[in-house]
């Protein structure tokens, strides 16, 4: 098991000094530990952050990647991109929208 330690670190319950992660051999946090020692860890430099969410997604984008990359006309401009990407987004279903984005999402998993 990997283990790091952060002089600060922000956990669910708020800012914690001397913060010992370990991570499991698949990548997870297996245990966090405040106020705890630093011996055998990786020292990890300046506060640590849990990973943020992307609340603001343009998943359902990869889906219709192709569509608007040439111009069909030359007063093609953003407004006429965007014109169609509404088009596109309101003819597929919240199902198809949740499998454009778990495919997305595999995709920048596998690609680190």
């Amino acid at each position: 098991m990997k283990r790091y330690f952060a002089s600060e670190a922000l956990l669910p319950i708020g800012w914690a000094q001397r913060v010992l992660i370990q991570v499991d051999e698949h990548g997870n946090i297996a245990h966090v530990a405040k106020d705890a020692a630093s011996e055998g860890s990786q020292i990890l430099a300046g506060p640590v952050l849990p990973g943020m969410a992307n609340a603001h997604s343009h998943a359902f984008q990869r889906a219709m990647a192709g569509m608007a990359e040439t111009r069909s006309h030359s007063e093609d401009d953003f407004w006429t991109w965007r014109e169609l990407m509404y088009k596109f987004v309101s003819r597929i279903t919240p199902e198809q929208a949740f499998a454009i984005a778990r495919q997305t999402y595999i995709e920048l998993l596998k690609s680190g």
